[in-house]
């Protein structure tokens, strides 16, 4: 049992720069007093997820973002990274709490072992009252490895670390019915209890030219927390103060409910974590006999396969050809190729182990 709620609170680019692009320190000061209140009321543990360092870093060495490369961008992250943490532990140091950064690409959350140091990590930074401050390593990640934006990085956080509440903090305070920049007649949404394909019309495009994410990317990371039982609430950072109201479970922003039967740690890990590494299609009977009772998949129920895996990757499992879901493979692609083949000839098989057991299987439509 947790002693504490967990709250992972991410804070994008846009609500800690000045007009000049500049990191604001007294932008930073009114959420680390924030956190520090939460955390010595000894009910919260908070991990902060923060956006700013590619703007801190372009902007102390004179660039202008929308003309430089990719190289240039980590090499402003290099240095950008160095001014945000310095800039926290001066903050934090004065309230007398510790920090401690993390740097993460999509690598080290698709690698189990990798996965499972990093929560190690992050628990033992909690139990002993430091502030793990986490952002994506920029100066390192490249398209293949990245997680694209921050409100991904802070739903997978929150993952790891099995939140309560994940806050995506923002220059908007939550989700609307139209662009209220464009639109005076909108209204903001307090609740959504299920994340439609109509809630994900609303999201729209890209917001702030200052940082990477708009509320597109924070509805997909809200999908991803709230399957992993985390509340998700999207609201801006300079409603006064905000992670104290949201910790008194104060209506602010928009706020995405948790689903009341939330998938187990590993299932979310399988589910978000790593890219399939093939793809396994199943007949119409096993795909019923996985969607109403917890089954393994067996040889009987593949049609086919594609890929070249091994055993225990993660593989896509589908249905004439649309994605049911994901698990960890017993038989390699090679193996499972060659049985189907002895099938067809009229072998039968018998006492042959899962293709997947049902530990190691996600299934995604549905949410199960």
């Amino acid at each position: 049992m947790k002693s504490h709620r967990r709250m992972v609170v991410k804070v994008g680019s846009s609500s800690l720069v000045d007009d000049a692009g500049r990191l604001s320190v007294e932008k930073l000061r009114r959420i680390v007093h924030q956190i520090v209140e939460l955390q010595q009321s000894r009910q919260w543990q908070v991990v902060l997820v923060s956006s700013g360092s590619i703007a801190a870093g372009v902007s102390h060495l004179g660039w202008r973002r929308a003309s430089i490369t990719l190289p240039e961008k980590q090499a402003a992250a290099a240095v950008g990274q160095t001014l945000l943490m310095e800039t926290y532990q001066h903050l934090f140091n004065e309230c007398s709490l510790a920090v401690g950064q993390v740097l993460l690409t999509r690598a080290d959350i698709e690698d189990r072992k990798r996965f499972v140091h990093i929560r190690n990590t992050m628990l033992t930074l909690m139990r002993n009252g430091i502030i793990p401050i986490v952002n994506e390593n920029d100066t390192v990640a490249v398209e293949e490895i990245r997680f694209g934006d921050n409100d991904t990085l802070a739903s997978l956080t929150a993952l790891v670390t099995e939140a309560d509440k994940l806050v995506l903090l923002t220059d908007i305070d939550g989700l609307y019915t139209a662009d209220p920049r464009a639109r005076p007649d909108a209204a903001r949404i307090s609740d959504v209890w299920e994340i439609t394909e109509d809630i994900e019309r609303l999201a729209g495009g890209a917001g702030s030219s200052v940082g990477t994410g708009g509320m597109q990317t924070k509805v997909a990371a809200a999908k991803i927390a709230v399957q992993a039982g985390t509340d998700v609430i999207v609201t801006s950072s300079r409603i006064d103060q905000v992670l104290l109201q949201i910790a008194a479970d104060t209506a602010v922003g928009t706020v995405f409910h948790a689903r009341p039967e939330p998938w187990r740690l590993r299932q979310s890990w399988l589910a978000h974590g790593p890219h399939p590494e093939g793809v396994i299609d199943i007949d119409d009977g096993a795909a019923h006999a996985l969607r109403t009772r917890p089954s393994s998949l067996l040889l009987p129920g593949v049609v086919w396969v594609e890929g070249d895996f091994q055993e225990g990757a993660v593989v896509e499992l589908t249905v004439r050809g649309h994605v049911l879901g994901k698990g960890i493979t017993n038989f390699s692609a090679r193996d499972l190729q060659m049985l189907l083949e002895r099938r067809q000839q009229g072998e039968r098989f018998y006492n042959l182990h899962e293709v997947i057991h049902r530990n190691d299987l996600v299934l995604i439509e549905g949410g199960r």
